[in-house]
């Protein structure tokens, strides 16, 4: 019941903070009020869900603008990730993400970009945005499996989700989540107890495929998250021992 409750109180919670986003992007433009308003979500959303959350590899952050990719585990990922970081990130993510009542009108008027995958025009005209915040000193966040894995699992990596980082040319910087997805499972909004982890780590190298072709560069970044998801299990079950 407790976990039934508090699930409650960060949805209600979400929905007041996207309404508070929106008209702060109405009434008073300009200033990124609204990336304020939904940063503060983020950070809050985690403390009110009683989670503890461990950041690792903040050194390995680029100055300027750069493409996070990081696997996908839950809804619990979005908080996670505007709580980790100095600087305000913004997420190229899919459509329906943008379609959840007041939720995605909150994002899309933080910054935040939308992409539906079966229309080319639109996924081309949501690159050049994005490579505009790129150009602008920004993080932009991409999760190539397209979906929450529901568990610890990493999915495929779609690389379409790449060519931003291809055309573009910004650093490629892996990013490792766990504990979404024992934080809040997929399928339902019940809070449980987790550690939450977001570890950074050294953006590739030319040699891992950085300025190659999308599937080369899916294909390096999948490989790195997939060791950590390895390595972060075997500490687990030493931890047990």
């Amino acid at each position: 019941m407790r976990g039934a409750l508090r699930g409650l109180i960060l949805l209600l919670f979400t929905a007041a903070s996207s309404v508070a986003a929106i008209l702060a992007d109405r009434m008073l433009p300009g200033g990124n009020r609204a990336e304020r308003v939904m940063g503060w979500w983020g950070r809050a959303f985690v403390r009110l869900g009683g989670w503890k959350l461990r950041v690792e590899g903040i050194q390995n952050l680029p100055s300027g603008g750069a493409v996070l990719v990081a696997n996908h585990q839950s809804v619990v990922d979005i908080p996670m990730l505007l709580s980790a970081f100095p600087r305000p990130v913004r997420f190229l993510a899919k459509r329906e993400l943008g379609d959840i009542p007041m939720f995605g009108k909150a994002m899309a008027a933080a910054g935040n970009l939308f992409v539906d995958r079966d229309d080319p025009r639109d996924a081309v005209r949501m690159l050049r945005e994005a490579g505009a915040r790129l150009r602008d000193g920004r993080l932009v966040v991409v999760f190539p499996e397209g979906t929450r894995s529901g568990d610890a699992s990493i999915g495929e990596f779609r690389p379409g989700a790449f060519y931003l980082a291809q055309k573009s040319g910004a650093p490629v910087v892996p990013v490792y989540l766990d504990g979404g997805y024992r934080a809040i499972p997929k399928g339902g909004f019940r809070v449980r107890p987790a550690g939450l982890l977001v570890r950074v780590l050294p953006q590739l190298s030319p040699e891992e495929g950085a300025g190659g072709s999308k599937e080369r560069i899916a294909e390096s970044v999948r490989a790195r998250i997939l060791r950590e998801s390895a390595r972060s299990a075997s500490t687990s079950r030493e931890g047990e021992r």
